[in-house]
């Protein structure tokens, strides 16, 4: 596997869930995405997000991401619910011949950086496509929930993709999502700021903020992200190829 060409898409939970109805699954969405993917000859990894999922579980029993006593009822049924969701979204990329391989962070996480790039790169030379998922997860002071944004940015640190691609179900990062003429077309990590990223007004429910920092440490670290609309299907096909018509692009720093 041409490890250069590697690519890693995280499909936002409010693409592929409709957030505001609990446990409810967005499959048109899911199907955009799997059909435009299929079309990509790039090695790929996806990672999701929990959406009306995970999400609605966590914030019931008051699952954070520190580790804390968390009721064992709400750790089950959280990650009964990320596990539901995984099987829809498996399903819909296994219909257009993505064949997805479904890991869970734990099958991963406390890996060095080296075992966890064997693992991923082994699966894909295999023919496989590994998906992951934000989860609930147990330190020994209590569960946690791992966001699937923070995967994205571990996996990005261990395997050095040639790109990241934040699906969304909005064009793009903007400085006011009531302007459609505010949409940033190009960051650079260092224009940025915490003020800066706390003064935009976005809409923090869908984890913009959280999003927009993992994706900034991830082009820190020289890999180029992309933030696009994942109901367009025209828009996965031209980011996968590194193209960006409609969208925001954070250049990664390269090192020379």
């Amino acid at each position: 596997m041409a490890r250069k060409e590697l690519i890693i898409v995280k499909l936002g939970g409010s693409l592929i869930t409709y957030k505001d109805k609990p446990l409810t699954i967005n499959l048109e969405s899911i199907d955009v995405v799997s059909k435009a993917l299929s079309k990509s000859d790039k090695p790929l990894i996806l990672v999701h997000g929990g959406g009306s999922f995970g999400h609605y579980f966590a914030n019931k029993y008051g699952l954070k991401t520190k580790p804390s006593k968390a009721p064992a009822e709400g750790v089950s049924k959280t990650r009964a619910s990320m596990l539901r969701l995984n099987l829809e979204v498996l399903d819909c990329l296994n219909k257009y011949g993505i064949h997805p391989y479904s890991l869970s962070p734990y099958d991963f996480i406390k890996l060095p950086f080296k075992t966890m790039r064997e693992l991923f790169i082994s699966l894909i030379d295999c023919g496989l496509t590994p998906v992951t998922y934000g989860d609930v997860l147990l330190e020994p002071e209590g569960f946690y929930v791992l966001s699937g944004d923070k995967i994205t940015k571990i996996l990005s640190k261990a395997l050095r993709p040639i790109r990241v691609i934040f699906l969304l179900s909005v064009d793009g990062i903007f400085r006011d999502l009531n302007q459609k003429n505010s949409l940033i077309k190009e960051l650079k990590p260092e224009d940025l700021t915490n003020i800066q990223i706390k003064s935009m007004n976005m809409d923090v429910t869908g984890g913009m903020v959280l999003k927009l920092k993992e994706a900034i440490r991830i082009a820190q670290s020289g890999t180029d992200v992309m933030f696009i609309n994942g109901t367009k299907e025209d828009r996965i096909c031209k980011a996968m190829k590194g193209e960006i018509l409609i969208g925001t692009l954070i250049r990664g720093i390269k090192n020379e």
